[in-house]
């Protein structure tokens, strides 16, 4: 089956706030500004991202629904001028199915009839009086995808439950420390596409993953595509020990996680494919091997193509054809010799979700180019900086997840520019 790349920037999110006592006056404030730093990030437009609203305390309330506004700036007026709601009960079940059955229509906005991706984020500063699991149930079999924001009071369990994956809950302590769970959350909300009901939470520009397919589809293919150029300079050490690092937090195995490295310059290499080695220390052991390649050209472009068409194939141990998550990570000093566009749109076409790292000479716009989404972009001064983007990397390779409760597996690849 031809795999087509999807629209990112489609899809249809509602916020559902509470809007009882637990958040009060002041700090409904800090919510405003929460949700509208969300919305800025967005492109927002009747045949891109649609934004509904509602509010709950003892029953839910519309503030406004996918279809009401049109422009950033409308809704980001009709946000900054929400008033609480007010109450002392919090009935978040009700207000779920309340959401389910009035926004998450046609007649509301919603494009889910069109296959636009649905996702459903909860805001709440409390426990719910009333059960929330049935209501989760029914958003999960619709393909809405919910993530769940508790501050102070919430209870971490019903988040759990209400949430489509653990890794969509998000919990503080204080309004205040809302900014610090705004890019986690950004980033599933802006790469995350959920499938027809009946199917597992995809990422865009993936196969649909069918329910034949559900146990593969949490196994991933990752590749680490690393500049070794002399334009490295004495850095490609610090590099081979952040892959070591990355891979020592990875679970290792024919049936999880799968690992690959190729370097390249003027042309690629492959050091080794994902079906090569079988265990955690095989691979650190040939990865503590890695030389650097030497050149002086840097081919991104072709790098790119040699994966997509040499890498991730069945052959090589990829898993793609089976719904396997593809996944790569670019990490390069310099600029690209030949064009990176085609290269790139081939790489997306294919089901591959890129990542890139840039440090040095590396040109942050044509990383953009390569990457389906801005935030997947990593930027640094100097590659002894590495270790400060480790814990965001690894992040950011989970947000690609395909999200479900069991085991998560994943082939990484790393492709190494070893010039």
């Amino acid at each position: 089956t031809e795999v087509l790349p999807m629209e990112m920037s489609e899809r249809d999110i509602v916020f559902l706030i509470d809007g009882s006592d637990n958040v009060g006056n002041t700090n409904l404030i800090l919510v405003h500004d929460f949700i509208r730093n969300i919305i800025e990030n967005l492109n927002i437009g009747s045949d891109h991202v649609r934004v509904g609203l509602a509010q709950f305390s003892y029953n839910a309330k519309t503030e406004f629904y996918l279809n009401t506004y049109t422009s950033k700036a409308e809704i980001l007026r009709r946000v900054k001028g929400l008033k609480l709601k007010g109450g002392t009960i919090l009935n978040t079940g009700a207000a779920l199915d309340f959401v389910f059955q009035n926004h998450f229509t046609s007649q509301a906005g919603s494009r889910k009839d069109q296959g636009v991706p649905q996702f459903l984020v909860l805001f709440t500063g409390g426990k719910s009086l009333d059960a929330v699991k049935p209501q989760a149930d029914a958003l999960k079999r619709a393909a809405i995808a919910t993530f769940a924001v508790g501050v102070r009071n919430a209870d971490l369990a019903q988040l759990q439950e209400i949430a489509t994956d653990p890794n969509l809950v998000f919990s503080v302590k204080e309004f205040n420390n809302l900014p610090n769970v705004q890019e986690r959350v950004m980033t599933p909300l802006s790469t995350l596409s959920v499938p027809t009901a009946g199917e597992s939470t995809r990422i865009a520009g993936e196969p649909p993953v069918t329910n034949e397919k559900a146990s593969l589809a949490r196994q991933r293919d990752i590749v680490f595509l690393i500049d070794g150029t002399l334009g490295m300079g004495k850095a490609f050490p610090l590099v081979r020990a952040f892959l070591m690092r990355v891979i020592q937090e990875l679970d290792i195995g024919p049936d999880k996680d799968q690992i690959a490295v190729v370097q390249y310059s003027h042309d690629p290499k492959t050091e080794f494919e994902l079906n090569t080695y079988t265990s955690k220390d095989e691979v650190l052991a040939a990865t503590t091997q890695l030389r650097r390649k030497t050149g002086r050209v840097l081919n991104t472009g072709a790098a790119l193509n040699y994966v997509t068409k040499n890498v991730f194939i069945t052959s090589a141990g990829s898993r793609r054809d089976t719904g396997a998550t593809q996944i790569l990570v670019l990490i390069t000093a310099g600029k690209s010799r030949d064009d990176v566009g085609q290269a790139a749109f081939a790489v997306k076409r294919a089901g591959i979700v890129p990542i890139a790292i840039g440090a040095k000479g590396a040109d942050t716009s044509e990383l953009q180019k390569i990457v389906h989404d801005p935030t997947f972009v990593l930027t640094m001064r100097d590659f002894r900086d590495l270790s400060t983007i480790q814990l965001e990397l690894l992040s950011k390779m989970k947000a690609v997840f395909i999200f479900e409760q069991a085991g998560v597996k994943r082939d990484i690849v790393f492709l190494v520019d070893g010039s």
